[in-house]
């Protein structure tokens, strides 16, 4: 019989490290203009704001984790 090789922690398909500063990036940038553009309180374009703050968030985490950790020694 065949041994079962344990699961691998962490995501299964990595980025590179361009891919992964690049994706971080993006969800910063997102994130930042979130904060610092002037909405109306109720408005529709609050809404939006909220919404791309909510990505940027989300693309920033999503880029940490799948950055491409070193090989344990």
């Amino acid at each position: 019989m065949a041994e079962d090789t344990p699961p691998q922690a962490g995501p299964k398909k990595p980025l590179t490290k361009p891919q992964a500063i690049t994706l971080m990036v993006i969800g910063g940038v997102l994130l930042v203009l979130a904060i610092f553009i002037p909405t109306e309180p109720g408005s529709t374009a609050q809404m939006v704001k909220i919404g791309v703050g909510v990505v940027g968030f989300c693309l920033l985490c999503a880029g940490a984790y799948l950055r491409p950790m070193p090989p344990k020694a």
